[in-house]
């Protein structure tokens, strides 16, 4: 599981879950665009939920790691869908210095 650190707020949520919000937000980030994402997550108590975040050149997000745990959000849809946006994003190639091309770029 992961963390997003997003405006003072700590949004919990899948691993590849927050891999594609940060892919993404990288690819609006290089091309000016800005969008909103609904991320799936859940509250303090176990309950499935949604984050709404604006996503855009001057946003900051940070993932951090947390613990693991059972009921750990996954959605294949929801990956999908944001890695299909983040290669429609535009023209400008994100570049990751600590790793390879994004799974957008592959």
């Amino acid at each position: 599981m992961k963390h997003i650190h997003y405006d003072g707020s700590i949004i919990t949520t899948g691993d590849d879950i927050a891999e594609a919000v940060v892919e993404y937000a990288a690819a609006l980030g290089a091309n000016g665009g800005t969008d909103t994402v609904h991320v799936p997550t859940f509250d303090a108590h176990g309950t499935a939920t949604t984050s709404t975040i604006l996503i855009g050149p001057a946003s900051q997000i940070v993932v951090s790691d947390a613990d693991e745990d059972e009921l750990e959000p996954e959605d294949e849809g929801f990956v999908g869908r944001l890695r299909e946006a983040s290669a429609a994003a535009g023209s400008v190639q994100v570049v990751h210095a600590d790793r390879g091309p994004t799974a957008s770029e592959r």
